[in-house]
């Protein structure tokens, strides 16, 4: 079994947001919405996602710049966004998508997700990086702040 299998097996006979596997093994999942788990993973792996493969729930240009910006090899998503397939595209990494969209759209259904707003502009997936961590840091400061 392939990583790409291996990776979409996992992913489907579980509930999970993303999956990411490598030679084999499964390094790392989430399980909840949002760009918050994945940013850990890669805190947490670094160097050793280097060729991996990623399942994840959904795939706009703020996943792809990650996955890009860690080396990840190729990514299968349920949905994914024009921007995403676009960048992935322009970096040689395998992007496979049930549904392509051309944006991925917010919980209200009326704009653009707020990951995929604020990468949009962006072109160095560095920049996204940081720009993503900031984003997840000030929102970790409102939910923690007194009422």
């Amino acid at each position: 079994m392939t990583d790409l299998e291996r990776a979409i097996r996992v992913y489907n006979l579980g509930d999970y947001a993303f999956v990411i596997v490598k030679d084999g093994y499964v390094l790392a999942t989430g399980t909840h919405e949002g760009i918050r788990e994945l940013l850990d993973a890669v805190a947490q792996h670094g160097e050793t996602l280097r060729g991996a493969t990623l399942a994840d729930k959904i795939v706009g240009k703020a996943v792809a710049m990650v996955a890009t910006y860690v080396g990840i090899a190729q990514i299968y998503t349920p949905l994914g966004s024009q921007a995403a397939h676009d960048f992935l595209q322009s970096h040689q990494i395998l992007f496979r998508a049930e549904r392509l969209v051309p944006l991925i759209r917010n919980k209200r259904n009326d704009g653009p997700c707020p990951m995929e707003r604020l990468t949009l502009p962006l072109t160095d997936p560095a920049d996204a990086l940081t720009a993503l961590h900031d984003f997840v840091a000030h929102k970790r400061a409102i939910v923690a702040a007194p009422s």
